[in-house]
C-alpha cells in the first residue's frame, strides 16, 4: 500500500486548484475524499479531517462541495479493497454528480 500524502500537501494542492478558476466565470465544485471501508480507523479519520477542512474551505471561497461520502459505505458500492468504487458504486456516483450538474445549470 502506498503511503498517504500528508494533509498539508493535500490542502496545498486544493488551494492551488482553487486559484486556477478565479480567472473564469465557471462554477467549481470540489468532491469529497471517499471513506476507506474495512481499513484502519486512522485512514478514515485522516480522510474525514481532509473532507471537513475542504468543506469549510469551499464555503469560505465560494466553491461548491460535493459530499456524499458516507453513502458509499453501503454494501456493494465499493470493491473488495474497500477503497475503489464498484460498477454499481460508479453508477450511483454518476447519478448523484449528474443531479448536481443539473441543479447548477438550472439554478435561477
Amino acid at each position: 500500500m502506498k503511503p498517504q500524502p500528508s494533509p498539508r500537501a493535500i490542502k496545498r494542492d486544493f488551494r492551488a486548484l482553487g486559484q486556477l478558476p478565479r480567472e473564469s466565470v465557471a462554477q467549481v465544485v470540489f468532491s469529497f475524499l471517499f471513506p476507506f471501508v474495512g481499513s484502519d480507523i486512522g485512514r478514515n479519520r485522516w480522510a474525514q479531517s481532509i473532507n471537513t477542512w475542504l468543506c469549510i474551505w469551499c464555503l469560505h471561497h465560494s466553491f461548491g462541495f460535493f459530499d456524499n461520502g458516507m453513502a458509499y459505505t453501503a454494501p456493494g458500492l465499493l470493491v473488495s479493497d474497500g477503497i475503489h468504487l464498484s460498477q454499481r458504486g460508479k453508477k450511483v456516483f454518476d447519478h448523484k454528480l449528474a443531479g448536481l450538474v443539473d441543479r447548477a445549470l438550472n439554478w435561477t
